[in-house]
């Protein structure tokens, strides 16, 4: 299982659908939140039909800032607890019957002033069921001064108000792989501020649960924010060769030798004693053919997209101001080729959505 968490910093801009379509795409979440949407549920409703995404809850801005969104995919046992401006609490049932656990996306405050408020809330949600307990995202607060760089040194006071809260509800941090730092105020200066502000917690229960978690801190390819993605289960993670569905890309419809494929695999001669198997044959070989097909026409295409994404992975890892200049142009180069790439274009499924508005 996989849950996906970024603070995307308003989803009105077409370039952050684009990214977030992608993530979604490559990483295959089973549950996504969203932080700063800026966005309201009939918004988000239209976002999501092209993700593959059945349920949706949404609280929604205040004005021009905030916006929380929580997504899950149908076959998911995912119900919403409680939630406020600062975050979404739901709980997470397994098929089997066994015991479910409690996800949190969590928000802390901006406001230093109204940050020992966020504390507060994890106290309290501490003290709901489940108690096997995983909590996620911007924190907007770091554990000690190795995780910030740049600017001024944060107050010990605040950092001890997040370490006695995280204590009190028996959180530890589950570590990560990737750039150190998860925000970053994208100027060349001399301060160039960066702080390790999005993580993921769990208590005790949780992770004696789920014995193989990872945390992956992902490319900033818009926002100001890395995206984390979680990973776990119960058992070590398959990594052998998986063998894919056929499923027809509605960007092959732009290329022209999409239709001369079709027509030359589908006028094949084909022996066949009625006339349904003689359909499924000719459907069989256009399935052969247009796959061989897209595997050499777009490998190329895939191949120099994740080669983008590695590189601004490891520039993003290196903290250094002086990378700046080089990190924006990639992150342009990889919106460029997703907007050519037409990786959106999917079909909605409105019909099988279960939408929840909060206002």
């Amino acid at each position: 299982m996989s849950l996906l968490c970024w603070n995307c910093r308003g989803l009105g801009n077409p370039r952050t659908v684009r990214v977030l379509h992608h993530l979604v795409k490559e990483k295959k979440p089973n549950v996504v939140f969203l932080i700063e949407t800026l966005c309201r549920g009939n918004t988000m409703e239209k976002i999501i039909c092209k993700l593959g995404f059945e349920g949706l809850f949404v609280v929604n801005p205040i004005g021009r800032s905030g916006g929380l969104a929580l997504l899950w995919k149908e076959n998911l046992f995912l119900e919403i607890f409680n939630y406020s401006r600062q975050h979404i609490n739901a709980i997470i049932r397994n098929e089997d019957g066994s015991p479910g656990w409690k996800f949190t996306g969590f928000y802390g405050f901006p406001n230093a002033a109204r940050r020992w408020e966020s504390w507060e809330l994890l106290r309290l949600l501490k003290t709901f069921q489940p108690s096997a307990w995983l909590c996620a995202e911007d924190f907007n607060e770091i554990l000690d001064q190795s995780e910030k760089q740049g600017a001024a040194l944060r107050r010990i006071s605040q950092i001890n108000q997040f370490r006695r809260a995280l204590e009190d509800c028996d959180l530890s941090d589950l570590g990560f792989s990737g750039p150190r730092y998860t925000w970053c105020n994208n100027k060349r200066d001399d301060n160039f501020p960066q702080e390790r502000l999005d993580r993921a917690v769990a208590n005790t229960e949780w992770c004696s649960r789920f014995n193989y978690v990872r945390v992956q801190v992902l490319e900033a390819i818009c926002s100001d924010h890395n995206p984390i993605l979680i990973l776990f289960n119960d058992v070590p993670y398959e990594t052998g060769p998986s063998r894919r569905a056929f499923k027809f890309e509605a960007k092959w419809q732009l290329d022209p030798e999409c239709n001369d494929i079709s027509k030359a695999a589908w006028e094949q001669e084909v022996l066949e004693s009625n006339q349904l198997k003689d359909i499924r044959a000719r459907l069989s070989a256009c399935q052969r053919d247009l796959t061989r097909w897209s595997k050499a026409k777009f490998r190329r295409d895939a191949e120099l997209l994740k080669q983008k994404s590695r590189r601004l992975l490891e520039l993003q890892g290196t903290n250094s101001p002086n990378q700046i200049e080089d990190i924006k142009q990639i992150q342009k180069d990889i919106d460029t080729f997703l907007k050519r790439s037409k990786m959106l274009m999917l079909k909605p499924h409105l019909d099988a959505l279960t939408f929840v508005h909060v206002y």
